[in-house]
């Protein structure tokens, strides 16, 4: 790059800052985003997974005519179906 001289006017920004300006708002807007997601659902958390399991387990026990089970418990949900016999036992 040849040198310039006090009087020649500088071309402003790289096109590298461009980028990186560019990849800033990008993020910038996602997390955004983000944010207003969590502002407008809240926070679900596990109780409402917990629901929708047993609601679902309801909904598909109609649907193919098997015969109506007890839900699982709270304190079980949380653990798989393989080793809930496990932690029933000990």
């Amino acid at each position: 790059m040849a040198p310039t001289s006090e009087n020649e006017p500088t071309s402003g920004y790289g096109a590298n800052m461009k980028i990186v300006a560019l990849a800033i708002l990008v993020m910038g807007i996602s997390l955004a985003a983000v944010i207003l997601l969590y502002l407008w659902f809240g926070h679900i958390g596990p109780t409402f997974s917990a629901k929708r399991m047993v609601d679902q387990q309801a909904e598909l026990r109609q649907q193919y005519g098997l015969p109506q089970i007890p839900p699982v418990p709270k304190n079980l949900l949380e653990v798989p179906p393989s080793e809930r016999n496990l932690t029933q036992s000990q």
